[in-house]
C-alpha cells in the first residue's frame, strides 16, 4: 500500500484532473455500475498543527449511477436489506425511501454532483469497500498517530468511527454509506474496463 499512496500523493501534487466530461462517458449507457477509486486528501489538522501536512489515501470499491431513478431504487433497496439485519422495526424498514439530495446533481450524469457554497464538482458513490492509509512527510502513520494532531473532537471522530448509519427520520439504523469526494482529489478510477488517471 506504501507504493500506492507515494504514486498518488505524487498525481494529486501534479494537480491535473479527472473530468466530469471523462466520468460522464464512461457512464454513459448504463444505469448503474461498479468501479474502483483512489482518492487523496487533506488531513484538516488542529490550529497549533497547521504546518503539518497529512494525507490520507484511500483506495475504494464505489458503486455509481448514471441516473436518478437508477440511484434511488438501488439506494432504497440497499438500505432496506442493510437495516433488516439489525434491531429496526419492520414497519419502519419498509417505509424507508430515498431522501432528496442536498447536492445538485449534473442533468447528464446522477453521480456527478455541484456543490454551489464551494463551486466543486464531486463524484457521488456509494461506498461498498475501503482502506485508508495516513501519510505523513512520505511514511505511513498510524491512525493513533494521527489523532495527535487533530482537534480532540476531530481525534474522537476518527479514532471511534460509526460503522453504522443512523436514519433519525425513518427511525432506522443500517451500514449503506454515500459520500461525495471532489474530482480534484481523484487520482486514479477504474470503470467498464476504462482506466481514468489524472
Amino acid at each position: 500500500m506504501l507504493n500506492l499512496a507515494q504514486a498518488a500523493i505524487a498525481a494529486h501534487n501534479a494537480q491535473n484532473a479527472i473530468t466530469a466530461e471523462q466520468i460522464s462517458a464512461a457512464l454513459a449507457n448504463v444505469s448503474v455500475t461498479f468501479a474502483s477509486i483512489v482518492t487523496v486528501t487533506d488531513v484538516t489538522t488542529a490550529a497549533k498543527h497547521k504546518n503539518v501536512s497529512i494525507k490520507k489515501v484511500t483506495d475504494a470499491t464505489v458503486q455509481l449511477y448514471n441516473n436518478v431513478n437508477a440511484a434511488s431504487a438501488v439506494y432504497a433497496k440497499a438500505v432496506k436489506r442493510s437495516a433488516a439485519q439489525y434491531a429496526n422495526d419492520a414497519e419502519s424498514v419498509n417505509n424507508f425511501t430515498a431522501q432528496a439530495a442536498s447536492h445538485v446533481h449534473d442533468a447528464t450524469c446522477y453521480s456527478i454532483v455541484h456543490n454551489a457554497n464551494t463551486a466543486s464538482t464531486m463524484l457521488y458513490a456509494r461506498y461498498l469497500r475501503s482502506r485508508s492509509i495516513y501519510m505523513l512527510n512520505g511514511s505511513i502513520i498510524s491512525k493513533e498517530q494521527v489523532a495527535e494532531y487533530l482537534t480532540p473532537s476531530a481525534a474522537n471522530a476518527l479514532l471511534n468511527a460509526k460503522d453504522v448509519v443512523t436514519n433519525k427520520t425513518n427511525n432506522i439504523v443500517h451500514n449503506v454509506r454515500i459520500a461525495t469526494v471532489k474530482l480534484q482529489n481523484i487520482v486514479k478510477m477504474r470503470v467498464r474496463k476504462q482506466l481514468l488517471l489524472k
